[in-house]
């Protein structure tokens, strides 16, 4: 966990780092790279397509606490937000940020759902593997689709500017 830190930082001018600074680049290549966190990345960025809406959603639960001024590359996670945002700690494991999150300090869901005030985002359900499968689908077939008509659209277009034409006028008597 340190280590990360460290190897992220010196290989970025020294310069701070955050937990949630650090874990995303740490998801976008080696520490040593020259990879940096900007949380407007498309999710080809990051080495697992997940791990974008994982960052946006934390980020959004974070920036409904703390105000749009929240900047997700100068702070810690927060151990609440984080189980809010991943509906827990799964088979020992939290849904983002595991190896960083600070587990003395972070409440249980059930501690969490007792001291409920209504005034923190609610708790959501883990997203299951299926969920994120079916929604890349949808993603892809959306694309393929629009793909399709748009090569469809062209082809057609084409032919018609084709046929459209005013025809040339026959050089050196050849037809």
């Amino acid at each position: 966990m340190i280590l990360l830190f460290v190897s992220q930082s010196a290989s970025h001018g020294g310069a701070p780092c955050s937990q949630v600074k650090a874990w995303a680049m740490a998801h976008k290549g080696k520490a040593t790279s020259a990879v940096d966190f900007n949380p407007e990345d498309p999710p080809s960025a990051y080495s697992n397509p997940s791990i974008h809406s994982r960052l946006t959603e934390y980020t959004t639960a974070a920036k409904a606490v703390h105000g749009p001024e929240y900047d997700p590359s100068t702070q810690d996670f927060e151990g609440d937000l984080v189980m809010r945002v991943g509906g827990g700690k799964k088979h020992g494991r939290y849904w983002l940020g595991d190896s960083v999150v600070d587990t003395a300090t972070t409440p249980t869901l059930s501690q969490i759902r007792a001291s409920d005030t209504g005034q923190r985002p609610p708790i959501r359900p883990r997203p299951t593997s299926t969920q994120h499968a079916m929604q890349t689908l949808q993603v892809i077939t959306l694309l393929f689709v629009v793909h399709c008509f748009l090569h469809t659209f062209d082809f057609h277009c084409n032919s018609g500017v084709k046929f459209c034409r005013p025809s040339l006028k026959k050089r050196g008597g050849r037809e």
